[in-house]
Order: C-alpha cells, then sequence, then structure tokens
C-alpha cells in the first residue's frame, strides 16, 4: 500500500485534519500528548477506496434513494470525489465519508475509523475530559472528570481550542447520521451515541480538527457576565465512558439496563436498550417478574419509559408487545432487500454470524417484488414461535397480560427497534406517547444485519444495512419516528432543578394548562433584572448585558447597559388570540411575530411555570426554525429564543436571566 511520507503531510497544511495543530500557549504544551502518525492517502489511493464505497452502496443499501434523491447523492458524491482528488489525510477523509453518508439520512450508515485510528484512540487520551448535554440551544455541562479548572455539572461552554461552540455543533451536525428527516435526534447523538466511539462529537472531532493535545475550553455559569477558560488534558476512551452521561450507560445491555418500581397503581418500566445478542437472555421470563408483581399489586396504569433506548434486537420488543397487546398480532412484515448476491464485494464485507449464508442464501428463501427486490419467506425454526420469530403471529402471554392504561415515554434518542416497538404499541395496544418525537423510522429502518466494508487503502470502515426493515403497523409518516401524543420539552430549569416533568405530566402530577394568556401573565408579571446574553450569529461572538425588565403580563419593557453612558430602551407586546394557542410578539418597529404554544404548564404548587412557543425566524436572509422557551422558577425567569436549519441542532440566539 503506497503512502505519501509523513513530511508531506504536514507541508499540506490547507488540508483539514493533517495534523494536530500545536497548542499555542505554554499551559497547553506542558501536557502535550503523543501526536497519531496520520497518513497521507494519494488521489489514486483514496479514488479506490470511494469507488468500492460507491459501488457497495449501489448493490447492497435498500435505502440509499429512500430518503435522498440520486441526483442529491450524486452530488454528495461529486463533493467527496472533489476531495480525494487531491492528497487527503486519513483523518480528512474520514470526515468526508461520514459526510456523504448522512446524506443518505440512514441511522445505520455510518464510518468508523480505521484499525490504526482506534488503535490510537485506544492507547492515547484524546476525548473530551467531560460530558455535556445541549438543552435550549447551550453545551450544558453534565460532569468532568476532575481536572483543575474544570467547568463544573450546569456551566455553559462557549468554546473549545478557540471555535465558538455554535461553528463546532454546525460543522459536527453535518457528519451525523439520521434516519429520515428525524433531524431532532442530532443534537442527542453530538452528546449521546452509543454505537460509536464515543458521542457523535467525539467521532467526528478529530476528522475536522485532527486529535487534539489539549482541550482548551471557555465557559461560563449559565447567565453570568463573566467567563473563564480552563486548559485541560484529554482523557481515554476507557474513562470518558466512565463519566456520567446525559443518557443511558455507554453500550448498556438489555439484562443491564431494565429498572422497575411500583408506586401504588402506577407501575415504570425502564428499558435503556433493546441490546439483547452480545449476552443473551429470553426477554418474555426477563420481564415476567415485573408484570407478576403488577398483577398482584392490582397496577392500573404502566410508564414505560424508552428514552434513552436506541434500539437493538427484535425479541425484547416483541416479548413486551406479548405482555400488552390483547389480540394476536403480527410485528414485522418480510425482510425486503434490495440483493442477495454481491459479487466480489463479500471479500472486503464482514458481518457477525454465518457470513457463507449471509452472501449466498438460498435463492428460494425469497419473493421476487415487482420492482425486482427480494422478500424473504418467513421460515419457522421448529413447531414454536419464540419472540425471534417477528414475522410470524404473535400470541399474547397468558400469564400476567397487562391490561390497563399504558404510557409511553419517547425522545429524540429512541431509533431502530425501539422506534418500532413505540409505533406498534400506539397503534396496537392504545399506548400514549408523551415527551418529545422519537428518532428513527416509524415505518421501519434501513437495517437487517449490518455488513462493515473495509476500504483497503485508508483502512476506514463503513457500516451498510443489507436489508429493510418494515413494521407491520397501518399509517406512518413518511421520514418520521412516531410523534407524541403530549410534548414535554426539556428546559433549563428543568435540569438545574435535577427535575423529569416527563415522568410528572405521565404521572397526572403536571397536567397541560390550556388558558396560555394567563400562564404567560403570571410568569412575566413584575419587576427583573438580570441579563440578556445574545449570539450574533453574522461573527459568532457572544454578548452579556446587565438588563432591567417591567412588565404587566402583556407588555415588557426593557432597559439594557450597553456600556458606559449607553442605556437602550426598548418595548414589546405579547398577545394572544382568541385561542390562546396563537401569540403575537410585536415591538411596534418590526413586522409582528407570530409563535404557536407547543407546551404550557404549571405545577401543582404554582411555582414553576413552564412555556414553549414554536415559530419560524430570519437569519443571513434564510428562514429558520425557531422556539421561545420561557421559564418562571420561583422568582427566576428565563425567556430563551434559539434557531435551527434543516439538518442543524438548535443553536442558542438570545436569551434573558432575570431576577424579582
Amino acid at each position: 500500500m503506497k503512502s505519501l511520507p509523513l513530511a508531506a503531510a504536514a507541508a499540506l497544511l490547507c488540508l483539514p485534519g493533517s495534523l494536530a495543530a500545536a497548542p499555542a500557549d505554554p499551559a497547553a504544551a506542558a501536557i502535550a500528548q503523543p501526536r497519531y502518525a496520520v497518513r497521507l492517502l494519494s488521489p489514486e489511493e483514496a479514488t479506490r477506496d470511494i469507488a468500492l464505497l460507491r459501488r457497495a452502496l449501489e448493490t447492497v443499501h435498500p435505502g440509499l434513494y429512500r430518503y435522498s434523491a440520486k441526483a442529491q447523492i450524486d452530488a454528495a458524491f461529486a463533493r467527496l470525489e472533489a476531495a480525494t482528488s487531491r492528497p487527503i489525510t486519513d483523518l480528512a477523509l474520514h470526515g468526508e465519508i461520514a459526510r456523504l453518508l448522512a446524506a443518505i439520512h440512514c441511522d445505520h450508515t455510518k464510518a468508523e475509523m480505521s484499525d490504526a485510528m482506534t488503535a490510537f484512540r485506544t492507547a492515547n487520551p484524546t476525548h473530551l475530559p467531560l460530558r455535556f448535554q445541549l438543552i435550549e440551544g447551550r453545551m450544558i455541562v453534565v460532569s468532568n472528570d476532575g481536572q483543575t479548572g474544570a467547568p463544573p455539572a450546569g456551566s455553559e461552554i462557549l468554546s473549545i481550542n478557540g471555535t465558538p461552540v455554535p461553528q463546532l455543533l454546525l460543522r459536527l451536525a453535518a457528519l451525523v447520521s439520521y434516519d429520515g428527516t428525524t433531524d431532532q435526534a442530532i443534537a442527542a447523538k453530538l452528546a449521546n451515541d452509543s454505537d460509536l466511539m464515543g458521542d457523535d462529537f467525539n467521532e467526528n472531532y478529530p476528522s475536522l480538527f485532527g486529535f487534539p493535545e489539549a482541550w482548551q475550553i471557555e465557559w461560563k455559569q449559565v447567565g453570568s457576565q463573566d467567563a473563564s477558560t480552563a486548559t485541560l488534558k484529554p482523557i481515554r476512551f476507557a474513562q470518558w465512558t466512565g463519566l456520567a452521561g446525559p443518557g443511558a450507560k455507554y453500550r448498556g445491555e438489555f439484562y443491564n439496563s431494565v429498572s422497575w418500581r411500583l408506586n401504588g397503581k402506577v407501575a415504570r418500566l425502564g428499558i435503556d436498550t433493546f441490546v439483547n445478542y452480545r449476552n443473551p437472555v429470553q426477554a418474555s421470563a426477563f420481564l415476567g417478574g415485573f408484570f407478576a408483581a403488577m398483577e398482584e399489586a392490582g397496577t392500573e396504569h404502566l410508564i414505560v419509559d424508552l428514552r434513552n433506548n436506541g434500539g437493538g434486537s427484535d425479541d425484547v420488543p416483541v416479548a413486551l408487545g406479548r405482555y400488552l397487546i390483547g389480540q394476536p398480532f403480527v410485528w414485522a412484515k418480510p425482510l425486503r432487500y434490495k440483493a442477495v448476491r454481491y459479487g466480489d464485494l463479500p471479500q472486503h464485507i464482514s458481518s457477525w454470524g454465518d457470513t457463507a449464508a449471509l452472501f449466498n442464501p438460498p435463492l428460494e428463501d425469497f419473493t421476487r417484488t415487482a420492482d425486482g427486490w427480494f422478500d424473504r419467506t418467513p421460515a419457522m425454526s421448529g413447531s414454536q414461535v419464540s419472540d425471534k420469530d417477528s414475522r410470524f403471529e404473535q400470541q399474547p402471554v397468558r400469564a400476567n397480560r397487562f391490561g390497563g392504561r399504558v404510557t409511553i415515554l419517547s425522545g429524540p434518542r429512541v431509533g431502530s427497534a425501539t422506534t418500532m416497538a413505540i409505533a406498534q404499541l400506539k397503534e396496537k395496544a392504545g399506548s400514549v406517547v408523551i415527551g418529545e418525537d422519537s428518532g428513527g423510522s416509524a415505518e421501519g429502518p434501513t437495517a437487517g444485519k449490518i455488513f462493515l466494508l473495509k476500504l483497503p487503502a485508508s483502512g476506514i470502515k463503513v457500516r451498510v444495512p443489507e436489508a429493510w426493515n418494515r413494521t407491520a403497523i397501518t399509517s406512518w409518516e413518511p421520514g418520521k419516528g412516531v410523534a407524541v401524543d403530549q410534548l414535554v420539552v426539556p428546559t433549563l430549569a428543568d435540569f438545574e432543578a435535577g427535575r423529569d416533568r416527563t415522568i410528572g405530566v405521565a404521572q397526572g402530577a403536571l397536567p397541560t394548562r390550556y388558558d396560555s394568556a394567563a400562564l404567560v401573565a403570571r410568569a412575566l408579571g413584575g419587576a427583573w433584572t438580570g441579563t440578556l446574553d445574545y449570539r450574533d450569529y453574522r461573527k459568532d461572538t457572544r454578548t452579556t448585558l446587565p438588563t432591567m425588565m417591567t412588565s404587566d403580563g402583556q407588555t415588557l419593557a426593557w432597559t439594557f447597559d450597553d456600556g458606559p453612558g449607553k442605556i437602550v430602551k426598548s418595548s414589546e407586546s405579547w398577545t394572544f388570540d382568541a385561542s390562546q394557542q396563537v401569540l403575537q410578539i410585536s415591538n411596534g418597529r418590526n413586522r409582528p411575530e407570530a409563535w404557536q404554544v407547543v407546551e404550557a404548564r404549571l405545577s401543582a404548587d404554582g411555582l414553576s411555570a413552564t412555556v414553549v412557543l414554536d415559530g419560524t425566524s430570519s437569519e443571513n436572509d434564510r428562514t429558520v426554525i425557531a422556539r421561545k422557551i420561557v421559564t418562571r422558577e420561583g422568582n427566576r425567569l428565563r425567556i430563551t429564543k434559539m434557531t435551527r436549519g434543516a439538518g442543524e441542532p438548535f443553536v442558542m440566539r438570545q436569551s434573558y436571566d432575570l431576577r424579582q
């Protein structure tokens, strides 16, 4: 295998990811880490890899043009081919391949680093020494590894290694794979994704910026005017997995990712993964003890928490369905394949199980469809239908089946088999879904057994799904997961209070308040002082100003201290229409903004109010999706506006943090 000398790689400074930049300040230099021996691929080498990748995707992938037109995929390949028309580093090539794969909009189609990159990452510290969550368009610290000066939990990260967080998020978002048009999953994946070597932030950062020798973190407390900077050592992947994160533990398994509790006539069952193939258990029997306890307790309402569940095996959700669906049901339609013979591709592909049978299945096991594809004929093993036979009719369990009210908690981390399960239980068990819309595909993802294609010159590996898993349901929205029946948006106020409002809503403790005008007036009314924190989206700079506001609940009068001798005053009116579901915000200068109320709740004690408003805004001559969140927590008021384009995470645009 021919590669250009490392000296040539160092000379090509214009190439992204060519070398990890030397730290600029002495503190960073003092903690310098070993460098990755970057490889520079010639155009001929990279071109051969891309040709093989394209051939494999066009031959095997059943969803290559499912969500993106062929012209879009051709354009993505043209960009990749242009990037490889000159020498390119293996790190940069990984990033460009990830960008191409993201354009397919399939959550099972991803790039993995080469063995050399993975070995370097395993042996050396390269990961961010903290975990974060994107809340209200901000990067909020969840935990850190205890280094001196590290930003504490609850603080906000403003920039990393000199790049403002919004720029980082938007650049990395382009490399994130997700199903269809479920781009709400991007923010969740950047912060938490057990599918890769860390989250999507840590997985893809080196491809754009190189492996960091140090992490220079600019941060501040939310609402504060004062920022701090810490230079921190990277940590090893094994250390990173031990940090408390925003979701489930890294790569858990079904048998050790189940929690449950009984509280009177209400029970809660949490399942953080359906992965049941590394250390499998019999799913129906494993769940049996919980359902027996519910039967004995006379449980009337079951809350199934799947918010941290990204998918896994079919057998676990099918077993759950047998306890919750009261009539015989079919879980999945026959698997559909684009091809069942792959030419010489298997010499570049690995997968689990019997690969000889996988690459050369008997043709009589398939039915040819009208469009030339292949449906696998379900085959029963023996006389028993098990949880794994998801394309056969399933029978409800005889003992301890639950016939009461079922509520499912969902969110953007949900995907794959879990989204299929929620779609089934919503349609066949009448379950109510609360939280946030799921990722994944209700209709069913492209998955099956995942082929791992190894590109010979670079060693980069690409996951290619070989089948289309189709859910046996009657209705769905193409390109979407499962829409919730009641939206509950996590807020900074919830995070700071350690509060899970989604569970509160599911338990009936936080009912929707339809009198939105009265709720907003109650939240805004009074005299307030604090800060305005805003982002200039043209320059991507942040400014924090001392701010005062007085309001009668409908008119807001603002006073801003914009520097010595510069006091700025403004006002705006908040007016609801007759339905109380549309809010007009007018400042008397610009065209009024229309906002749709999507959530409005008041806590039982009246001390906590949450209002979520959706609308559109204009930035850089483009229309963007906008969301405004108003929270009143005792004597603290926060009003945050965040925006995003399609295929992007929300980024904070402006936020008022005020106290009475």
